[in-house]
């Protein structure tokens, strides 16, 4: 018989690991929980995790700190983030440091279910050629490198398109300007990227006036999508 994906929940809420660890097991995980960062590092001594459910607000060590450290040891773990905060700029963070997903409280139980299966079983036909990939009301087409807004065509130039290509194929990751220039053939003049990323952003600026193509501040761009 498999074994059961074993989960390990990091949260200083006690009602929130109980719930999570109930909820976990009625959905045949094996789950372990820690409510904080120095015990979860005592368990991951012990135990070898499927995914890690990770509280970002937490005291004396946050979860963005602990996840900045437990990459530099562990790539391939899938971590999920959870918090209270609907702030682009925390999702930012948290997905430049190496989070898989984000789930903002309060959520539904089978929702983390579901992402949590996602990240366990990827779709074997999930491939580039033909993969949708969604941010906000965008959605674009791998096989067709159509942009849609809400079912209409956003019109890109050549270049914004190979772009948003770019953008697309290191979703959630920061990219620097000077790799940017490289792939554009204008890697002698880095200015003209900060002028076509600027361009691009207006096209894909949500209802909401937030804009899923952010800057980090002295190392490039990234393109934010909370579906990847």
């Amino acid at each position: 018989m498999k074994n059961k994906p074993h989960i390990l929940c990091v949260d200083d809420d006690d009602k929130i690991r109980e719930l999570l660890k109930v909820f976990l097991r009625k959905n045949n995980f094996t789950v372990s929980t820690a409510q904080g960062v120095n015990e979860a590092t005592k368990l991951l001594k012990v135990f070898v995790f499927d995914i890690i459910v990770l509280d970002i607000m937490m005291p004396k060590i946050s979860g963005t700190d602990f996840l900045s450290s437990f990459r530099k040891e562990n790539i391939n773990t899938p971590v999920i983030m959870l918090t209270a905060s609907n702030h682009l700029d925390v999702k930012t963070q948290s997905y430049s440091l190496g989070c898989d997903d984000y789930l903002s409280k309060p959520f539904e139980p089978m929702e983390l279910i579901l992402r949590i299966k996602k990240l366990l079983n990827p779709r074997v036909n999930n491939t580039k050629n033909d993969k949708k990939y969604y941010f906000g009301e965008f959605i674009y087409e791998s096989n067709t490198k159509k942009l849609n807004k809400n079912n209409t065509t956003v019109k890109l130039t050549t270049t914004e398109e190979y772009l948003l290509e770019i953008l697309i194929n290191n979703i959630n990751k920061e990219i620097s300007r000077e790799y940017i220039g490289k792939k554009l053939n204008i890697d002698t003049n880095l200015r003209s990227v900060d002028v076509i990323v600027a361009r691009l952003r207006k096209k894909i600026t949500s209802n909401s006036d937030v804009s899923f193509l952010k800057t980090i501040r002295g190392k490039g761009y990234m393109l934010i999508s909370e579906y990847e």
